[in-house]
């Protein structure tokens, strides 16, 4: 809506005659606002020299205070350090004269991201700085969270959204020192190293993460590898975790346990393998010498064919014809019942352990062992998949 205003010129007595536009009431108010701040900042300016002592005293006021300080976003396996939305709080109120905000510009749920936009606006030199942040909310399987999930996401988006449009509109110089006196307090020293980095571990634990899977996030190869530098890491790490901004599968995905577990698994059975194989080797003359005939099976061994048998299994040599049936190995019906070592019997019980641990069925035992004379090795397979 528009209406004419008569205004007269003081110096020449002239009536001026223009056309306003009404604006809403609300738009009026925001507009005084902001010129009284203006006007306000241009009467009182800044001090950088306090602003800049004023942001290092309390940055680092406290080892508490100097931890909220840094924050660590994973990226590309691992996780880059930087200042938090916490010290950027710091950081505008003591630079001063400026106006600072963010909000949820847009939900998307085709798209399964939240939007958030962050302002910085400093008085005193008119500059203006906008970012914006997105994030997912939807989970690894591609579900949408529910509302309260997409809330704490978004809030989480907009708090990053806003350190974003503070750090860039404030010059780094104005607070580098501070930052790096935060990493600094957080670090702490070569004497309390040793304690330090246990604690961290120990910190980790409770969410269920175990020292191989810090090591490999940090790249260090153990305990005695984790410096200063990664303590520090570390120490953000966990802050970003407890304080909603970042997730524990950001830092330490499962897989990576899952990879070092079927690594372990296949060394187990390798030894396992080397040991039956050993024991075998060095107990077949005594597994001969306790053979004896199958009741009912209308074979007879002498003695001394025995021990040509047995001479014969020392030597290596193997006289068998391709015409004289299966051998005892191969569970021929009617054969000799065979002896199995304890190194045997421990594998098959280990395998009927694994059988269950995959969720595997009673009816999977191996097939071979269901032959007459294998015997030992089934039962030993029960007992590992009962857990008796």
């Amino acid at each position: 809506m528009a209406q004419d205003i008569e205004k007269i010129d003081p110096e020449t007595g002239e009536v001026i005659l223009f056309t306003e536009t009404a604006q809403p009431l609300a738009v009026q108010l925001a507009q005084a606002e902001l010129n009284q701040a203006v006007t306000t900042a241009k009467a009182f300016p800044r001090s950088i020299t306090q602003a800049v002592q004023n942001i290092m005293s309390l940055a680092t006021l406290d080892e508490e205070a100097a931890k909220e300080s840094v924050y660590a976003l994973p990226r590309g396996g691992k996780p880059i350090k930087g200042p938090s939305i916490r010290f950027a709080e710091i950081v505008a109120s003591q630079w001063g004269n400026c106006h600072t905000g963010s909000r949820i510009v847009a939900v998307d749920r085709f798209e399964k991201v939240v939007i958030a936009e962050g302002v910085f606006l400093d008085l005193e030199t008119g500059m203006k700085r906008t970012a914006q942040i997105r994030r997912r909310i939807s989970d690894k399987n591609g579900r949408i969270f529910n509302d309260d999930m997409i809330t704490v996401t978004g809030n989480a988006a907009a708090s990053i959204a806003m350190r974003e449009a503070i750090l860039k509109g404030i010059p780094k110089a104005v607070w580098r020192k501070a930052y790096e006196r935060c990493e600094g307090v957080i670090a702490g020293d070569i004497k309390t190293l040793a304690v330090r980095r246990d604690d961290a571990i120990k910190a980790f634990a409770v969410w269920g993460v175990k020292p191989e899977q810090i090591f490999a996030a940090l790249e260090v190869g153990g305990l005695d590898d984790v410096g200063l530098d990664q303590l520090a890491t570390l120490t953000a790490m966990h802050k970003a975790i407890k304080g909603g901004e970042q997730k524990v599968e950001d830092y330490f995905p499962a897989k990576v346990e899952g990879d070092k577990a079927v690594e372990a698994a296949k060394g187990t059975a390798a030894k396992l393998g080397k040991i039956a194989e050993g024991a075998a080797s060095a107990n077949r003359d005594d597994s001969a010498e306790h053979k004896k005939p199958a009741a009912g099976s209308g074979r007879t061994t002498t003695h001394n064919a025995a021990e040509a048998e047995q001479a014969q299994i020392s030597s290596g040599e193997d006289r068998r014809s391709p015409d004289d049936g299966p051998t005892d190995d191969e569970g021929a019906a009617g054969a000799e019942p065979r002896t199995f070592t304890d190194a045997e019997i421990e594998g098959a019980f280990q395998r009927g352990e694994e059988a269950k641990a995959k969720g595997m069925s009673r009816k999977a035992l191996p097939p071979e062992w269901k032959a007459e004379g294998f015997e030992p090795l089934a039962d030993a397979w029960v007992r590992g998949f009962t857990g008796a």
